[in-house]
């Protein structure tokens, strides 16, 4: 028997609706008739509460059901290689915060480098700024709870304001506004915030899926 029908089954077993059902699992009942009709399957997290909730073992739930088992192990697969990706999107954020530091406070000055170590590192750099917003795509969005999210946005604020005062120590950013350099130590003073924020709000997250 499949799952959707061992669904219908056990639900009308108890005499319940899939309204009932539904607000039994803090769902809509939109999602249980999906189940029902093999539409779609619940999460790992949610088959345990069906099992509590109809009081029978996981195994009695996935067995015969090869169409579901297979679409479990796929989705682990695809979790498996989105943690992967996050987790190596979370270093190379990591390493580009390092010269990012070390360029603010200047450590490294590429003047200093010969024309092709400038190509280099430009090149590097650029996909620096390119892996802040692909590490922003990456994260579980529904770990973060409201107090984080609130908390991310003041990092972000106050690491902005750090960054333009020595930016503005530095370059001298009043003098500059006639030639619009500003505006690209604005945007480097962005990224930069956005990439020293993701490193200490997401390193929860880059522990656990390290872990997995």
């Amino acid at each position: 028997m499949k799952f959707a029908d061992k669904m219908k089954l056990y639900r009308r077993q108890k005499e319940w609706t899939q309204q009932d059902v539904a607000e039994r699992l803090l769902i809509s009942r939109k999602t249980i008739s999906s189940w029902e009709n093999g539409r779609s399957y619940p999460d790992i997290f949610m088959l345990v509460q069906i099992s509590d909730l109809y009081h029978v073992s996981l195994d009695d739930l996935l067995r015969e059901d090869h169409e579901m088992i297979n679409n479990y192990k796929e989705e682990h697969t695809m979790n498996a290689k989105k943690d992967n990706t996050f987790t190596i999107s979370y270093i190379i954020n990591f390493l580009a915060c390092i010269y990012f530091l070390f360029q603010t406070i200047g450590l490294v000055k590429t003047t200093s480098f010969s024309s092709i170590w400038r190509v280099v590192l430009g090149v590097m750099v650029g996909i620096a700024l390119l892996n802040v917003y692909y590490l922003i795509s990456r994260c579980d969005w529904k770990k973060v709870k409201g107090q984080e999210k609130v908390g991310m946005i003041i990092t972000l604020i106050i690491i902005s304001v750090l960054l333009m005062k020595i930016s503005d120590y530095r370059f001298n950013i009043s003098d500059s506004y006639n030639n619009g350099r500003d505006f690209g130590i604005g945007f480097v003073v962005a990224i930069k915030s956005i990439a020293f924020t993701e490193l200490i709000w997401l390193f929860s997250q880059f522990k656990e899926r390290r872990a997995k």
